[in-house]
């Protein structure tokens, strides 16, 4: 089996190139693209003076992650593709490890790898879900000594790099490329457990992250497309009585984390007031519903293409539920 990386590129500036080099130097050789998304930076000019075996895809315009993806995948053709972050660092024995993870389970359509700080805390091991798909990284800030990193299944992998066997892809199709930004990626590994693939993780695939760079923690712009993607997805998947519950859900879900505190600062250090959020949470709510007779179309369409949804969703929320 050979493996494509596609790496997505918003500037990157010297992480693009540390992340090629990474996967350069990897034990089994793989081949490297990068799709650039109109970045205002030196990232790849600066990539190209290094003269890495890497081939470059120049978008005039920022497509959003899912874009990207997408302007990957038709440029991939290998056995094993992998969709990833620009900002990581690849374990030189990742590539090698992840082939033997397939070479095991013959029967996964993707394989989720270990994620995490070079401090030793974990990104994500697997994701897990509330009743209105809420997403949740299992194991996430947690040192690896805590964690559950044994092999196992999960639903899918973490956003941050994706592997898996072309024919999964094929199957689950392209991602949506009006999601922009955030649960493209799980939207997307709904669709490959409904065409019948599964994802084993790999805790012998290492793959070093320092969260992202292109979003920050905790901002309103992250709040927007996240919400606002959720709540799609949810209307796409969800039996319809969980759907008419997604309102009430949420507001208990808000209440929660009211409670437990709002954060002062973004992840870039801005100041976040209320207003802010609730703004972002308003605009998230509006643009969802005004989106619903295109959701609706998808949802039919889910339905004739991969049959029982709604009840291969409620399985898998009673498989990865986010509280166990």
């Amino acid at each position: 089996m050979k493996i494509d990386v596609g790496i997505i590129n918003y500037n990157g500036g010297a992480e693009l190139t540390a992340c090629v080099k990474s996967l350069m130097e990897q034990s089994e050789p793989v081949r490297v693209f990068v799709f650039d998304n109109a970045s205002m930076d030196d990232s790849i000019h600066t990539l190209r003076a290094q003269g890495l075996d890497c081939k470059i895809i120049e978008c005039k315009k920022n497509l959003g992650y899912a874009g990207a993806c997408n302007g990957l995948l038709e440029n991939m053709d290998a056995d094993i593709q992998v969709l990833c972050n620009m900002d990581l660092e690849f374990d030189p024995a990742w590539a090698s490890n992840l082939l033997k993870c397939f070479e095991r389970h013959p029967e996964a359509g993707s394989v989720a790898s270990l994620v995490m700080e070079k401090s030793g805390v974990v990104n994500a091991v697997g994701v897990q879900f509330g009743p209105d798909l809420f997403a949740k990284n299992e194991a996430s800030g947690l040192n690896i000594a805590e964690a559950d990193v044994r092999e196992k299944e999960v639903f899918g992998c973490y956003g941050a790099v994706m592997s898996f066997r072309k024919e999964a892809a094929v199957a689950a199709g392209k991602m949506d490329a009006s999601f922009f930004l955030f649960f493209e990626e799980t939207e997307w590994y709904f669709r490959h457990n409904l065409a019948g693939f599964k994802t084993v993780f790999c805790p012998d695939a290492k793959v070093y992250h320092e969260r992202s760079m292109t979003t920050v923690r905790y901002s309103p712009r992250k709040l927007f497309y996240s919400e606002r993607n959720r709540l799609r997805t949810a209307v796409r998947l969800l039996p319809w009585s969980d759907v008419f519950k997604l309102p009430f859900l949420g507001f208990v879900r808000y209440l929660k984390m009211a409670k437990g505190g709002v954060p002062g600062q973004s992840g870039d250090g801005k100041k976040l007031s209320k207003v802010s959020i609730c703004t972002a949470l308003f605009k998230a709510w509006f643009q969802a519903f005004v989106m619903l007779p295109e959701e609706l179309l998808i949802r039919m369409k889910y339905r004739r293409q991969f049959g029982k949804v709604s009840a291969v969703v409620s399985n898998i929320l009673k498989t990865y539920p986010v509280d166990r």
